[in-house]
C-alpha cells in the first residue's frame, strides 16, 4: 500500500512538475521527484537499502550517465553542429539520393554517442536550411534526421533500452555491435529510400 502511495505521489508530482519548478525554483524537477521517491521507498520501509543496492545494476547507470555526459559535451562544444555543417558542405553538389544516404548514415551513427532528442533538435533546423540551399524539399532531410535519430542499435550508451539489454549480461558488447551494425545499415537504406521515393 505504501509503495502504491509513493508511486502515485511521484506520478502526480511529475504531471505538475512545471508548477513545482516555478514554485521552488528547481531546475530539473523530474530528477528531484524521482530521487525523493527512491529515498521514500527506503525511509518508509518498503525496501531495505541492502536490497536496493544489491538489485540495482550500477554498471548500467554509470554507462548511461557517461553517455549523457558525452552527449552534453558534444552539444555544448559545438562538435555535433560542426560535424553536421561539414557533412553538408562536403556533399552540397552531390546527387539528391547520395545526400540523403549520407545524412541518414551521419545521424544514425552520431546518435550512437549522443542523445537522440538533442541531436534531432540541434540538426533539424540546420539540415532544413541546407536542404533549401541545395534545392531539396526541406521535409526530406528533416524526416531523415527525425527518424534516423531513433535508429541506434550498436552501443549500450546509445539509448536507455540498449543499456538495459546490455546490463542483463546475456549479450556481449561485440555481439551487440555486430548485430547493431547490420541494423544500422538496414535502417540507413530503408530510411533513405523511403525519404527519396515518397518525399522527393
Amino acid at each position: 500500500m505504501i509503495a502504491l502511495l509513493i508511486f502515485l505521489a511521484a506520478a502526480i508530482a511529475w504531471v505538475f512538475s512545471s508548477k513545482i519548478k516555478a514554485a521552488f525554483g528547481i531546475s530539473n524537477p523530474d530528477t528531484v521527484i524521482a530521487l525523493i521517491a527512491a529515498v521514500a521507498v527506503v525511509v518508509f520501509g518498503v525496501a531495505q537499502w541492502k536490497e536496493v543496492a544489491r538489485n540495482t545494476d550500477w554498471g548500467v547507470l554509470m554507462l548511461f550517465g557517461g553517455g549523457i555526459s558525452l552527449s552534453a559535451l558534444l552539444q555544448s562544444s559545438g562538435a555535433s553542429e560542426a560535424l553536421g555543417q561539414q557533412v553538408a558542405s562536403t556533399f552540397s553538389h552531390s546527387p539528391a539520393l547520395l545526400v540523403i544516404f549520407v545524412v541518414a548514415a551521419f545521424i544514425i551513427f552520431l546518435t550512437e554517442f549522443t542523445s537522440n532528442t538533442a541531436s534531432a533538435a540541434l540538426l533539424v533546423p540546420i539540415f532544413a536550411s541546407i536542404a533549401a540551399q541545395m534545392g531539396l524539399p526541406e521535409q526530406v532531410l528533416v524526416f531523415v534526421i527525425g527518424i534516423g535519430a531513433s535508429c541506434a542499435f550498436m552501443l549500450p550508451v546509445a539509448t536507455p533500452p540498449n543499456a538495459i539489454v546490455f546490463g542483463t549480461g546475456l549479450i556481449k558488447q561485440r555481439e551487440m555491435m555486430n548485430v547493431g551494425l547490420l541494423l544500422n545499415v538496414l535502417c540507413i537504406v530503408l530510411v533513405a529510400l523511403w525519404a527519396y521515393a515518397v518525399l522527393m
